[in-house]
């Protein structure tokens, strides 16, 4: 349970009001992109290292099988030149693949012997070869083979490399957004949200009707962290602000987590929504987080506006202390009032809805507890 005094007043803050185009790039807006080429051999030598990371796995099918994998390795050696690769530095000088992931990771394991060539129709003679039964000419050609890319370096704002992600991946594999997010900004961030999507506290408040596929669950869990750190005011040794665009205000609570957040204040956030979806379940079950169904129609589906309003009151009650059945009918009735004005249901991201939900959540706190 969280401290009830620790609840934020929330008022009409100018800064929390919405622009139409918060992202105008202005003449001062500073982008470094810079054109480089190395060889295969070097490059994953970096990768090796650790100074360049490849991107994690999305929860996604099309990801190269062998024949694809071979075709790029006799393009190769052939001389056939290869897409440009994207690359993000960060202010450490890490870099990591967000366009090229498919390609450097073939690369990776044919040199590591981890697959045979298949389905080669201009070089038949190398089919069934891993890396070591071709010929020393041409491993040499493949190690010294020069890949050319591009590097977002800093001080590249965040919105603009999350842009440049979008842009890249449109002809591909159309990454979701929350997708992207995973890809940019892993680390400790990305821990947290998985062990929380994952949790079984997370599980049994939405009676698993959140699926993980495309990071559904982890964008739900990533928005409540991400509001509750600003609702509360523990964002103020950053220049985070709420300025109407979700996306990058998501991606920069993530790097937050990552560069800037405290061991303690990472603990403390994960305990907050684990304490706080438990609390919702042992009151309400698993339907908490659904409206009724219209006209007795179909069951709704979990609600994102519901989840961040309910997780966020029930951090600051004594769940065991609650007299179970008024809690039932507190909530209900707050329930009913936020569908009929269609409060959660459309656009919830505009300021005065932010506002409007988490004022919500704290008066659902106070009744709760004057219960």
């Amino acid at each position: 349970m969280i401290d009830a005094d620790d609840v934020i007043e929330i008022e009409n803050q100018g800064e929390l009001e919405l622009t139409a185009h918060p992202h105008q790039m202005g003449t001062d807006t500073q982008i470094r992109i810079a054109k480089e080429q190395s060889s295969i051999f070097e490059l994953l030598r970096k990768e090796g290292r650790g100074d360049l990371v490849l991107a994690p796995d999305f929860q996604r099918k099309n990801v190269w099988d062998r024949k694809h994998q071979s075709e790029l390795i006799e393009s190769i050696l052939m001389g056939i030149p290869i897409p440009l690769i994207y690359l993000f530095e960060d202010e450490e000088g890490v870099r990591q693949i967000i366009d090229g992931k498919q390609r450097i990771t073939a690369l990776k394991q044919f040199k590591n012997n981890k697959f045979t060539l298949t389905n080669l129709s201009m070089l038949p003679d190398l089919k069934g070869k891993k890396f070591d039964d071709i010929p020393p000419l041409l491993q040499a050609k493949l190690e010294d083979y020069q890949l050319h890319s591009y590097v977002i370096q800093p001080p590249t704002p965040e919105y603009v490399k999350f842009n440049i992600f979008e842009r890249v991946n449109r002809g591909g594999i159309n990454l979701n957004k929350q997708e992207m997010r995973h890809a940019l900004y892993q680390g400790k961030a990305t821990i947290l949200i998985k062990e929380l999507a994952e949790s079984q506290q997370f599980n049994n408040a939405t009676g698993n009707g959140v699926k993980p596929n495309r990071m559904r669950d982890r964008y739900l869990v990533l928005r409540f962290v991400a509001f509750y750190l600003l609702i509360t005011d523990q964002l103020k040794d950053s220049s985070i602000q709420y300025k109407s665009d979700v996306d990058a205000f998501l991606a920069s609570v993530m790097k937050y987590i990552n560069t800037k957040a405290s061991a303690s204040l990472i603990t403390h956030v994960k305990n907050v929504c684990l304490y706080g979806m438990e609390s919702v379940y042992n009151v309400l079950g698993d339907e908490a987080f659904r409206f009724k169904p219209n006209g007795g129609g179909n069951r709704r589906p979990v609600n994102m506006g519901l989840f961040e309003m309910l997780v966020f009151a029930f951090c600051y009650v004594d769940y065991k202390q609650l007299d179970h059945q008024k809690a039932k009918e507190l909530i209900d009735n707050h329930k009913v009032n936020v569908d009929d004005e269609g409060l959660f249901s459309g656009s919830i991201d505009t300021a005065e809805f932010v506002r409007v939900r988490f004022d919500k959540a704290q008066k659902i706190t106070q009744g709760l507890n004057n219960a």
